[in-house]
This record gives C-alpha cells, sequence and structure tokens, in this order.
C-alpha cells in the first residue's frame, strides 16, 4: 500500500509526450502527485518547494554527472535519470543518481521504478529512527546516512537499503540475487551489476582504503558479507 499522505515526483523534461507519459504512470498510484519542470532551474526551486520523494530527469537537460551531483546536494530523493547513452550509467551511478532507464524506455518499466521507490519510502517509515550498529559503522536508514570513526556520510537510497540489509545480516554471506530481493524487495530494474556498482559506491565512502575493505568485503562466486573488523577474517 501507498502513504495516505501526498507524495510528490518530480519530472524534469521538454518533450510533453515524454513528460504526459511519465505523470500518467505517476498519477496511477494512490497519493503520488507529479510536477513538470523544464530547466535545471525550475527543477532546483521545486525541489527546495515540493520536498520530492522521486525525480526523473531526462540526462540531456540535467546536464550529466554534474547535474546528478547538483540534484543530490539538495535532495535526498529517489533519482531516475533517462539516458539516450547508457555508457553513461557507471559514471551516473557513481555521481549517486538511483536508475538509469533508456530512452525511449517501455512505460512498463519507468512504472515499474517508480513502484520500487514507493516501497523503498514505506520501508523508510516503518524503520523509524531506528540506528544498526557493525563495530565503528552506524547506519541510520530513515535518514539515508552512516557515520563512521567520527566521520558521516549522505547514502543514496539504494545504498541506505543495501546498508542496512547486510547491517541486519551481520556476518551472513549474501549474494547479488538474495541482496536483490532482500535489499531492493525484488526490483525488477535491479542487476546484479547494480549490486556491484553499489557496494563499490559504499566502500568509497565508508572505508579508509577501498581496494582493501575491512568492513564490506566480497566472498569470490557467493556475494558480499559486512562484517566487524574485530571479527577478523579474509
Amino acid at each position: 500500500m501507498v502513504e495516505n499522505s501526498l507524495m510528490m515526483a518530480l519530472i524534469l523534461e521538454a518533450d510533453r509526450d515524454y513528460a504526459d507519459v511519465a505523470c500518467h504512470l505517476a498519477g496511477r498510484t494512490p497519493g503520488l502527485d507529479c510536477h513538470v519542470v523544464s530547466s535545471p532551474e525550475q527543477l532546483g526551486q521545486a525541489i527546495r518547494m515540493e520536498g520530492p520523494v522521486a525525480i526523473i530527469a531526462d540526462d540531456s537537460l540535467l546536464r550529466g554527472v554534474r547535474g546528478v551531483e547538483a540534484v543530490r546536494a539538495m535532495s535526498s530523493a529517489a533519482l531516475i535519470v533517462l539516458s539516450h547513452d547508457l555508457r553513461d550509467t557507471a559514471a551516473l551511478m557513481e555521481a549517486v543518481a538511483d536508475y538509469v532507464l533508456p530512452k525511449p524506455y517501455p512505460p512498463a518499466v519507468l512504472n515499474a521504478t517508480i513502484q520500487a521507490v514507493l516501497r523503498r519510502r514505506q520501508a523508510e517509515r516503518r524503520s523509524g529512527g531506528r540506528v544498526v550498529g557493525v563495530g565503528p559503522l552506524l547506519v541510520e536508514p530513515s535518514r539515508r546516512s552512516a557515520r563512521i570513526e567520527g566521520r558521516h556520510h549522505f547514502l543514496s537510497p539504494r545504498e541506505a537499503d543495501l546498508l542496512e540489509y547486510l547491517a541486519l545480516n551481520v556476518g551472513v554471506v549474501l549474494s547479488r540475487r538474495q541482496i536483490i530481493e532482500g535489499a531492493w524487495g525484488g526490483d525488477p530494474t535491479a542487476t546484479p551489476a547494480a549490486v556491484t556498482m553499489c557496494v563499490h559506491r559504499l566502500r568509497l565512502k565508508l572505508e579508509a582504503d577501498p581496494n582493501s575493505p575491512r568492513l564490506l568485503r566480497t566472498r569470490r562466486g557467493d556475494g558480499y558479507v559486512l562484517q566487524s573488523p574485530a571479527a577478523g577474517g579474509a
């Protein structure tokens, strides 16, 4: 079920047909409204006024990686980037976009992505102010933040979900498929490569040496495990 209070999806799109499709898909979900803007400047104003749960943005208008970084500085909303060139996917994900979809996109894929955003929103509300600790790491899922050795790190929605899931299963090796099911609710747009990229981003934020991780470790052929450094192991 979707929350009763009205939620907002912002759509950065200059093509009226694409904007209409995105609004139609968002409008099919009770409790979710949409607002279309046509420039990054309008998007920034709308973010400050609307407090969106999701932002759907055409990459050419968003202006690539710098645009993603600018949005991230203003909002923790789930960011869905529509890209004409999927070769940019890795760079956009590194800049903390949550989803990168091809343009043109199948409406069913965008709809599934919107639903995944709302499931995540519900999970955040249910988690309340819970803090999960693993050794020196403290994870606050509802605030999408992690704290380690006095340093605070902002997390994207996908990073927060993944880190919380690993923290709640500390010491357990989880496959990429288990992570997609358990952390991201079986999101049909998620792939094993997206898990790998998300783990990489978390290591860059949390590990003193991302190339020799102490917390978030790989078990080749099996998956990933979050482990307290005090527990040792390879």
